[in-house]
Parts: structure tokens; sequence; C-alpha cells
């Protein structure tokens, strides 16, 4: 594509030791759970970071097309979420993982209907989630047994609803600061899809998980 794009986050920064933390693993794992449950058999993600949960993907049997407008991270397609070179219904599913908090909220709407064409049922959304946290986990014998799973978590969040973002030069907007409560999200996907679920990841705090299907 000849179409410049505004790379806001350097290609090196990907690179950086810092940048796979432990919850970052977590994000991993929670974006590579959700495709498997969805059991696509091709999958767009949008936004490639470094390209492990792309890699993890393919490597296990679902091929996934990478979409970024940063060419030095060398995806598949060159390209903004708002204009996506591909033809309608390309896709099972669409990943955009901390990506749409990267444009301007008024161009959202563009960004969801793009989404919407693209894809033929699923559409995968994580966004930051700005909040004062708080979260316990415990395991214990028998806590598999007696619950279910492998921990259990007693958590506590207030979103930062005072307080106003200032453009820092990546992000426009996050979900619970002054003026974009969740539910005002929520309302905005619901004009092109049915929220089928939504996830917090344990341990992380920060990325919200948006699980939508088309109307």
């Amino acid at each position: 594509m000849d179409k410049e794009f505004k790379v806001q986050v350097s290609s090196d920064h990907y690179q950086k030791t810092n940048y796979d933390s432990l919850t970052r693993f977590i994000s991993y794992f929670t974006q590579i759970d959700i495709v498997r449950s969805l059991q696509p058999k091709k999958v767009l993600e949008i936004g490639v970071g470094n390209k492990t949960v792309s890699n993890y993907l393919n490597n296990n049997g679902i091929k996934v097309d990478t979409c970024d407008f940063d060419k030095e991270l060398e995806p598949d397609y060159v390209a903004d979420i708002r204009d996506l070179p591909m033809e309608d219904n390309s896709y099972d599913a669409v990943m955009a993982c901390e990506i749409i908090e990267h444009i301007p909220w008024d161009d959202v709407e563009k960004a969801l209907k793009e989404l919407h064409r693209v894809s033929k049922k699923h559409v995968i959304i994580s966004i930051p989630y700005a909040a004062f946290t708080f979260e316990i986990i415990t395991r214990f014998p028998f806590t598999k047994t007696l619950f279910n799973k492998l921990f259990v978590s007693c958590f506590l969040r207030i979103p930062r609803f005072f307080i106003k973002l200032q453009f820092n030069g990546e992000h426009y907007w996050e979900m619970g600061m002054k003026g974009y409560p969740r539910k005002k999200i929520r309302e905005e996907f619901k004009k092109y899809f049915e929220i089928k679920k939504e996830v917090r990841p344990v341990l992380d705090h920060y990325h919200y998980f948006f699980v939508l299907e088309k109307k």
C-alpha cells in the first residue's frame, strides 16, 4: 500500500527485555485460549506486536494472517484498522487486541464497521481498563475438586472515572477513565455485534476482553 501511517510505537519496543512480562504472557494466553475456544480455521490478527500469538496459533493448526500499519513489523498486510484491504467475510475470527484505543474515539465506529465487514462471525477485542484493582488468589488442597478451578480469586475494581486521560502519543482513551465507562464501550460494540463474553484475565487487570459475534 502507498498510504503512509503514523507509527505510535517503534518496532524495537516489542523486543525489549521488559516487554514480555508475566501479565503480558497472561494476555497472550487469554488471546490464544479465546481463539481456540471459537475453533476458527482462519484468523486475522490486527496489531502483531512481536508475533507471539500468531506464531503459536500458526504452529498449532490455525491459519493466521497478520495486519499492522508498521511495515517494520513485517505483517502480511500493511493497513489501518479503519480501512482494511480484505474482502468481506474473509475470516472466521478477527482479533484486535490493544488496538482501538490508539485511534480517536470518533474513529472507533469506523474500525468496528471494518471488523464487522471482514469477519464471518467472531471478533475479539481487548482494550485497557484503567482502574484501581485489588486481587487475592488462593490455592489449597482440593481447590480443583471443590470449585472446578485451579485457584479461587477475590477481585475488586474501582474505575478511574474521575481522571481525564491526556493523549500521550499512544492512547486517546481508555475504558474506566472519565467519559469512557464500560457501559459506553458496550453500547458502541452492540451497534454491530452481540457481546457473547467478557473476560478479565487473572492478574492482568489492565487488559479487558470482549468476545463479539456479528449481528
